[in-house]
């Protein structure tokens, strides 16, 4: 019954619901810092890193169910990457060529690409179980991703306005870059909704997994999940 699968929906929903647990934390508390909030943000980083692991593992589990599926995935996953590269790319040249000014244009420029890259991150994460879910479980899916988009789009906002501050602090104080990215933190933490309706969704997935169901109107739809072949 695909066990790598139900292995990797499993520790993702860990890793969402940490993730929830320490956002919902830091809004009620008014504060991303100390060290309880530290371990249990990496544990839902290591959470999501193992996930990936055994998906990969057991890829061949989730090929099998919907082989369009993976077209998709990998697609989402290169468009994550080249976001995350065309945010990365201007920063490291200006920070290097430290004479030169930034233009406006280009903060701007790489604040969509960070937003972006985060919610093309998230629309990963839905590839993954989308075809694994029925109606209701679809449903709580897209919520997820509607809940994202106002935290990325206000995250990528405050990085274009406060760049070139971001840059001249690396250039001249790279220990004080943290405080002044705290804002970053705490607008990131309005994702506990996102997260938690992906936890949801996650074992809404792993209980269809186990139970061999196949989603409505599937493509080329048998009756159960097929099993790892020997």
């Amino acid at each position: 019954m695909a066990p790598n699968l139900r292995l990797s929906l499993t520790i993702f929903t860990i890793g969402f619901a940490i993730e929830a647990g320490v956002n919902a934390y830091d809004i009620l508390t008014g504060s991303s810092k100390g060290t309880t909030g530290e371990v249990l943000f990496i544990i839902g980083v290591v959470a999501t890193l193992f996930g990936v692991t055994f998906l990969t593992i057991g890829r061949h589990e989730w090929n099998e169910l919907h082989k369009q599926r993976v077209h998709h995935a990998h697609l989402t996953f290169l468009v994550t990457v080249l976001l995350a590269l065309a945010a990365a790319g201007p920063v490291a040249y200006y920070v290097y060529m430290s004479a030169l000014a930034l233009p406006t244009w280009l903060a701007y420029e790489v604040g969509a690409a960070v937003g972006a890259s985060l919610f093309f991150s998230f629309v990963l994460y839905a590839i993954i179980v989308y075809h694994l879910l029925g109606t209701t479980g679809r449903a709580i899916l897209i919520a997820a991703l509607v809940a994202a988009v106002p935290v990325v789009g206000v995250v990528g906002f405050h990085i274009a306005g406060a760049l070139p501050t971001y840059l001249a602090t690396v250039r001249s104080s790279p220990t004080k870059l943290a405080a002044l990215i705290e804002p970053v933190a705490t607008y990131l933490s309005y994702m506990f909704l996102a997260y938690g309706l992906f936890a949801v969704a996650y074992i809404d997935a792993h209980r269809r997994v186990a139970r061999g169901l196949e989603p409505p109107g599937a493509e080329g739809a048998a009756t159960s999940i097929p099993a790892r072949p020997s």
